[in-house]
C-alpha cells in the first residue's frame, strides 16, 4: 500500500510535469520531440524504460525511434515482433498492461532478462486509415499496478507520438512528392514556363533557363512576349484567347514550330504546347516547349546530302549515257546540235514530245561544257504545286511562310557556277516567268521572303514538249522569257522517226534488263524487229524502255515475245515492192503474217 501511495503521489505532481513537458515539447519536432517524449514520461512513471518506434511491416520488425532506459538513451535498437509482449500490442488498439512477471509471460523473447525487465506496457500508434505505424512501450524492473492516472498520462503520450509520426509521414510524402516533381520537371530536356493570366513568367524549370540563355533571377516578372518573335506570341495570344470556358485544364498544342529568341539575341524554332488551369480563383498559363533546332539542322543536312547525293547520281547516269543511242539521220543532226552549243554558255532550249529523253540531251550537253566539274540541278516544273515552284527555284528564310520553320536553299543557289535543268518549262506559273527573266537577264534573285539579293553563276537548260509559239500567242507564256530561253533550240525527234535507232535501243535496253535480273536473253528475231519498227511509240523512247522490260520479265526460258504487249502491224510488208532478197525465214515469217 505504501508503494501504491508513494506511486499515486507521484502521479499527483506528474500531472504538473505533463502540463510543463507537454509545454516543453511543444517547439520540438522528429527526434527531438521522441527523445523528450520518451525521457519525460519515464521520469513521470517512474519507469526503468521507454521507447517509441515504427513498424517494419516486410520484415515484421520493430524499430526504435527514440528509446530511454536507465538515464540514457539507446541507440540503434530493433528486434524481430513474435513472441515479445510488443505482438498482443500491435494486434490491439488498447492498452497491454503485464503487471508482474513478463520473463515468464514471454520466455522466447531474448531481450527481457538482460533489461531486467518484470513489467511491461504498450498501445499501438496508427495513422488516419487504422493501420499500424509503430508502438509506444514501457517496462519496469518493479511489478506495474493498475492505476487510471498512469493509463491516461500514458494515452496523452502515444497519441501526440502518433500525431508527430503522422505529421512526419505527410512531411516526407510532401518531400518525396516535391522531389519527384523536381526531378520531372528540371530533368526533361523541353523547357517549362508558367505564366499569371497577364501572360508575365512566375517560373521556370532549369531547361528554361538554358534554352533562353537566362538567369533565375530575371524571370519574376518577366512578360513572356521577350522570348518569342511577333508572330509567334500572336499565335500563344491567340491560342489562350480561344479559351473561354472556364474548364480546370485545357491542353492546345501549335501545329506549326514557334520562333523564340534568347537572352543574347539568338534564335531557334521549337515546337510548344499551352495548357490553361485555375489555382483559388485565378487562371495560370504553363508553356511547353521543345528545341527543335538540332532536329531541324540535321533535317536540313540530309537534304543537302541527299540532294548531293542526287547530283552525283545524274552525273554518273550522264556519263554512262553521254553517248546517246542511235545512227538515224535525225538524232545525228541533235546530236551536232549538241557538240556546237555544249562548249559555250548560251542558254538551250530542248524540245520535243515526252518520252524523247530530253533530260538525257540536257546531262550531254552538261557534260561536255566547261560546267562538267560542277552540280547538274535539275526541277521538274509540272511536279510540284504552283505555291511551291517559287521556294524550289529561289529558296526562303525562316518565317517566309507558313510551314517556313528553317531557311531553305533553292535549286539556283544549288547550282551557282553549274547547270540547272528546268524540265516541262511550258508549266511554269505566269508570276514566277518573270522573276525567271530577271535570273537570265540579271543573274540574280531574292529567296521568298528577304529582302536580300543574292546573285548567282548558272548556265540554265530548259525543256518542253508543248508548242511554245502557240502557248505565247495564247497569253500563258511569256514571249520576253521565251525569246531568252529560245536562243539555241534543240529538236529531239519522236522515236517513230528515226527508224533503225528503234532495234538499236530495244537491244540496249535487252541487256540492261536481263543483265540485272541475271538473265540470259536472246534477240529478237527478225519477226520480232519487224513489229517493233512497225509500232507508231507515242510514248517513245520512255514506251520502248517499258515494253522491253516487261518483255523480259514476262519471257520464259529466255526467249522473248511481244505479241501480248505489242499490236500486230496494220498491213503485211509487200515482197513485190520492196527490191531486197528475203531469206527463207522472212518469207516464212510473210507467209504466217500473210495467212493471220
Amino acid at each position: 500500500m505504501a508503494k501504491i501511495a508513494g506511486t499515486e503521489r507521484k502521479l499527483s505532481s506528474g500531472l504538473i510535469a505533463l502540463k510543463k513537458i507537454v509545454e516543453g515539447t511543444s517547439d520540438q519536432t522528429g527526434e527531438g520531440f521522441f527523445r523528450l517524449l520518451v525521457k519525460n514520461l519515464a521520469e513521470v512513471l517512474d519507469a526503468h524504460g521507454v521507447w517509441i518506434t515504427e513498424y517494419l511491416r516486410e520484415k515484421n520488425r520493430l524499430r526504435a525511434l527514440s528509446f530511454w532506459l536507465e538515464n540514457h538513451f539507446v541507440e540503434d535498437y530493433e528486434y524481430d515482433v513474435p513472441g515479445t509482449p510488443c505482438e498482443p500490442v500491435l494486434e490491439s488498439e488498447s492498452i497491454c498492461h503485464i503487471p508482474d512477471n513478463v520473463i515468464k509471460l514471454y520466455p522466447g523473447d531474448p531481450d527481457l532478462p538482460p533489461l531486467g525487465a518484470v513489467s511491461y506496457m504498450g498501445i499501438s500508434l496508427r495513422d488516419e486509415n487504422n493501420a499500424i505505424m509503430g508502438h509506444l512501450a514501457l517496462l519496469d524492473n518493479k511489478p506495474m499496478a493498475e492505476i487510471p492516472e498512469a493509463f491516461a498520462i500514458f494515452r496523452i503520450f502515444a497519441s501526440r507520438a502518433a500525431a508527430e509520426m503522422r505529421r512526419l509521414r505527410y512531411e516526407q510524402k510532401l518531400i518525396d512528392s516535391e522531389a519527384k516533381l523536381s526531378r520531372l520537371v528540371n530533368g526533361t530536356t523541353e523547357a517549362l514556363i508558367e505564366m499569371d493570366e497577364r501572360l508575365d513568367i512566375i517560373q521556370a524549370n532549369r531547361s528554361a533557363l538554358i534554352n533562353f540563355s537566362l538567369r533565375e533571377e530575371d524571370l519574376p516578372g518577366m512578360s513572356v512576349r521577350k522570348l518569342f518573335d511577333n508572330g509567334s506570341f500572336r499565335k500563344i495570344t491567340g491560342a489562350i484567347s480561344g479559351q473561354h470556358q472556364r474548364e480546370e485544364f485545357q491542353y492546345l498544342s501549335f501545329p506549326e514550330p514557334l520562333i523564340c529568341m534568347t537572352a543574347d539575341g539568338k534564335t531557334f524554332s521549337a515546337e510548344a504546347t499551352v495548357s490553361t488551369y485555375f489555382k483559388d480563383n485565378e487562371k495560370y498559363y504553363a508553356l511547353f516547349i521543345r528545341n527543335i533546332e538540332e532536329q531541324l539542322k540535321t533535317s536540313n543536312q540530309l537534304r543537302m546530302v541527299s540532294t548531293e547525293a542526287d547530283m552525283l547520281r545524274e552525273k554518273v547516269n550522264a556519263r554512262n549515257f553521254s553517248n546517246i543511242i542511235g545512227e538515224s539521220q535525225s538524232i545525228m543532226k541533235a546530236l551536232e546540235a549538241v557538240r556546237q552549243v555544249a562548249p559555250r554558255e548560251s542558254t538551250v532550249l530542248i524540245r520535243g514530245e515526252t518520252g524523247t529523253g530530253k533530260e538525257l540531251f540536257a546531262r550531254a550537253i552538261h557534260q561536255s561544257s566547261a560546267r562538267k566539274d560542277k552540280p547538274l540541278v535539275t526541277l521538274n516544273c509540272a511536279a510540284l504545286p504552283s505555291e511551291l515552284v517559287e521556294s524550289e527555284l529561289f529558296g526562303h528564310v525562316k518565317g517566309a511562310f507558313t510551314g517556313a520553320i528553317q531557311s531553305r536553299e533553292g535549286r539556283f543557289s544549288l547550282a551557282d557556277k553549274g547547270t540547272i535543268f528546268l524540265d516541262e518549262i511550258g508549266e511554269l506559273p505566269l508570276p514566277l516567268q518573270a522573276k525567271l527573266l530577271r535570273v537570265l537577264q540579271e543573274g540574280e534573285f531574292e529567296p521568298v521572303g528577304s529582302s536580300s539579293t543574292i546573285t548567282v553563276d548558272v548556265r540554265i537548260i530548259a525543256a518542253t514538249n508543248r508548242n511554245m509559239e502557240e502557248e505565247v500567242e495564247k497569253g500563258r507564256f511569256r514571249q520576253d522569257l521565251y525569246y531568252r530561253l529560245n536562243v539555241f533550240p534543240v529538236e529531239v525527234p519522236p522515236l517513230r522517226d528515226r527508224g533503225n535507232d528503234i532495234i538499236l535501243l530495244a537491244s540496249a535496253f535487252l541487256e540492261k534488263f536481263a543483265g540485272s535480273s541475271g538473265i540470259t536473253a536472246a534477240a529478237f528475231d527478225e519477226a520480232g524487229k519487224q513489229r517493233l519498227l512497225a509500232y507508231k511509240w507515242p510514248g517513245n523512247v520512255r514506251e520502248l524502255q517499258n515494253i522491253i522490260e516487261r518483255c523480259v520479265i514476262t519471257g520464259r526460258g529466255g526467249r522473248l515475245s511481244l505479241d501480248h504487249l505489242l499490236p500486230l502491224p496494220a498491213a503485211p510488208v509487200s515482197l513485190l515492192t520492196d527490191e531486197r532478197i528475203f531469206t527463207e525465214e522472212e518469207i516464212i515469217e510473210f507467209e504466217k503474217r500473210n495467212i493471220l
